[in-house]
């Protein structure tokens, strides 16, 4: 039975089926890098300044659109288009999270580790690329963004299973098969993208219009979304770090700002991204952004106001403002994700063009996140607040007529 047999409702079915599962198994490496590593490595006696450097596990996200291309120019046509980069990207995944597993955490092997942990975020940023191309070829009009909602949702989840997932499974299974859990998640998914047969949208016949980076630049309207794409997650980035110092300074512990930053953060923004979803059935992706900036907007006030009434900082309004921040935050991810997946999808090199937006999108993250740090440290935390309404102010003004 072929995928013209099957009725439509069944298919899109099934697609976002797909599609749902690539976005949660490319967010477990980011989880597994950023919240579990640096713990269970610091229980067994790694110094923090080895920790430190898991972080560039990160840095593949941000350049991944310079291999872009190659995933675009190049497939095997019996596999499939996006099939051929899917398929042994998720294999290679999973053998490089059984080498972790398996490999004992102590000073001797963290450099070893070290690189194999890169090593699974490059496999990741390579798996992202051709699902964004997926996700970009087989969208329809009415389906983008349900389909950048699962894209958010899908990495956020992955995240936390990697993450928070692996860290709680920890006192109870120990680390080797926390980790192992994982693999067996992959292999579901492969499975499942074994038996699902990639629709052929005739690329073979796109074969003389190779991906280029340098292409992105000649279209038009190019540099204005480039530096949307910059400017977007940087006051969302500035706020969530600058929250996090605060509650440090307030007594709050690291583990209660671990949750309420964290995980506390990770489930807002879920449902953050289910209210954006929700929007856009109705709302244009520049109207549903604006609404997140407007909740951002007020949260900077009303931290600005318990700024300077300390003794209100507690954990009924941390938890307001957190809810607040991750609803924005979710509703600002799908938003930016919709508008530059339709700039992609118009274009020749969906997967390309779209690997450039997201990779500026996480560099303004990282600047976010270190120019509030820096802040942080010499000036005050009212500063950075100021500079994150700056930058929104800059956004609106840029979309006013949107």
């Amino acid at each position: 039975m072929d995928n013209k047999t099957i009725p439509y409702y069944k298919q899109k079915s099934y697609f976002l089926f797909i599609i749902a599962q690539l976005y949660i198994i490319q967010g477990i490496p980011v989880g597994l890098a950023f919240d579990a590593y640096p713990i269970l490595l610091r229980d067994s006696g790694v110094s923090l300044a080895v920790i430190a450097m898991i972080p560039l596990a990160g840095l593949p996200w941000v350049i991944k659109f310079i291999w872009a291309p190659l995933v675009e120019n190049h497939w095997i046509t019996k596999i499939g288009y996006r099939k051929s980069w899917l398929l042994p990207m998720q294999c290679l995944l999973a053998i490089l999270i059984t080498i972790i597993a398996f490999t004992p955490f102590t000073s001797e092997t963290t450099t070893y580790l070290l690189i194999v942990i890169i090593f699974s975020c490059i496999v990741s940023a390579t798996l992202d690329i051709a699902t964004d191309g997926l996700a970009a070829d087989l969208s329809q009009n009415n389906t983008i963004s349900q389909i950048n909602s699962i894209q958010v949702m899908g990495n956020i989840t992955g995240m936390l299973i990697g993450g928070a997932g692996v860290t709680v499974c920890y006192d109870y299974l120990g680390k080797t098969y926390s980790i192992l859990l994982l693999v067996v998640i992959i292999f579901v998914s492969i499975i499942q993208l074994t038996i699902w047969t990639e629709p052929n949208l005739g690329h073979n016949s796109r074969s003389n219009s190779r991906a280029r980076i340098h292409n992105f630049f000649k279209r038009k309207n190019a540099y204005h979304m480039l530096f949307l794409a910059i400017m977007i997650p940087f006051a969302g980035s500035v706020i969530l770090t600058t929250t996090k110092f605060i509650l440090l300074d307030h007594g709050f512990s690291v583990s209660d700002v671990g949750i309420y930053t964290g995980i506390g953060g990770y489930l807002t923004m879920l449902l953050g991204c289910a209210i954006a979803a929700y929007l856009l059935k109705t709302k244009q992706p520049y109207q549903t952004l604006k609404i997140g900036f407007a909740l951002l907007f007020f949260l900077i006030l009303f931290w600005c106001l318990l700024y300077n009434m300390p003794d209100y900082i507690n954990p009924i309004t941390t938890t307001i403002m957190m809810t607040i921040l991750g609803i924005g935050i979710g509703t600002i991810n799908v938003s930016i994700y919709t508008i530059t997946m339709i700039f992609a999808k118009q274009g020749k090199q969906t997967a390309t063009d779209y690997a450039i937006f997201q990779s500026s999108l996480l560099f303004s993250e990282i600047i976010g996140s270190s120019i509030s740090m820096t802040i942080a440290e010499y000036f005050n935390y009212l500063i950075a607040f100021l500079l994150a309404l700056i930058s929104i102010i800059v956004i609106n003004l840029m979309i006013r007529n949107k």
